[in-house]
């Protein structure tokens, strides 16, 4: 497999994951704004590894903690991963409270199936207080998560109150997005560093083709052009790694197989790993933040980390 993605498939991947995702637009004059509520969301943990880096920024910056969001359902791929009937909502709050996030700030929202249900669970679970939000999201998922939430009152229409939504996002909804390179991205704790790359290629090869395809639809359309270089990326790709894209054949069935039995092999060793990354970022965090070290978390830090 390490021999089949190739140089040039990490090379596309790489111009695909610049051009098409979400800049970070929650700082104002270099700081941090003011929000209600964060967002971790998806089957990654780098969300809630983003989350916990903002919560602490605004307590910070402005000595209160915001709400925490920790959004995601049983998918395909975490049911897998998680511990036993742990939803990714579960895991994204797992991960949160060992990096320091208050249990009582958590709230989980894990009966989505979709992008489009998990977003309206969060546009649900704030309208009734709702202020600024930030989104603390992977580059990958960061575009089709904001064009599908421009568009969810039309998607949702029976289930939504317009006003209440049209309130949600005049008060705004902001996004944390930090630059990922594929490196980046490729770690066995998220398990797109499985098979060799074809996890992060199959959702990399998707990004364009969800645009193309719901555009109008399910998500707003986008207010760019896309570039050539970027759709004939995108094209390579999607022609080379269909498992998110539907196309059922050969290619198809081979590479499910080798993407199921590398998840089902190394399941123990994405725990581990995953252990491995909270505690890197655990030390980072009481790095950045000197008040930690004075918190009753942060004295348990000290001592596990020692």
């Amino acid at each position: 497999m390490r021999k089949y993605c190739t140089p040039q498939d990490f090379k596309d991947a790489e111009l695909i994951l610049r051009s098409l995702c979400v800049e970070t637009d929650c700082f104002i004059d270099g700081k941090i704004i003011r929000a209600r509520y964060l967002v971790a969301i998806d089957d990654d943990p780098t969300s809630a590894f983003y989350t916990a880096y903002v919560y602490h920024l605004i307590y910070q910056t402005y000595a209160y903690h915001p709400f925490v969001l920790c959004v995601g359902g049983k998918g395909p791929l975490s049911k897998y991963t998680n511990e036993r009937d742990e939803s990714e909502g579960d895991k994204q709050r797992r991960v949160c409270i060992a990096l320091g996030v208050q249990p009582s700030d958590i709230r989980v929202l894990d009966k989505g199936t979709n992008t489009g249900e998990n977003l309206l669970d969060i546009v649900l679970s704030v309208s009734s207080s709702p202020g600024r939000i930030i989104m603390c999201l992977t580059g990958r998922l960061s575009l089709r998560l904001r064009q599908t939430l421009l568009y969810l009152d039309r998607q949702y229409a029976d289930r939504l109150d317009k006003q209440a939504f049209d309130e949600i996002m005049r008060q705004g909804v902001y996004y944390y997005v930090p630059e990922e390179s594929v490196d980046d991205q490729m770690q066995l704790y998220n398990c797109k560093g499985l098979a060799g790359g074809l996890l992060l290629l199959s959702e990399v090869a998707s990004i364009y083709n969800r645009i193309r395809r719901y555009s109008g639809t399910l998500q707003a359309p986008l207010d760019f052009e896309v570039p050539r270089e970027v759709i004939e990326a995108s094209g390579r790709l999607e022609a080379k790694y269909p498992l998110k894209n539907g196309k059922l054949g050969f290619t198809y069935v081979w590479q499910f197989i080798e993407a199921w039995s590398s998840v089902k092999w190394f399941k123990r060793q994405i725990q581990v790993d995953l252990s491995r990354a909270i505690k890197f970022n655990q030390r980072q965090l009481m790095e950045e933040f000197d008040f930690l070290g004075k918190t009753q978390y942060g004295l348990y830090l000290k001592r596990s980390l020692a």
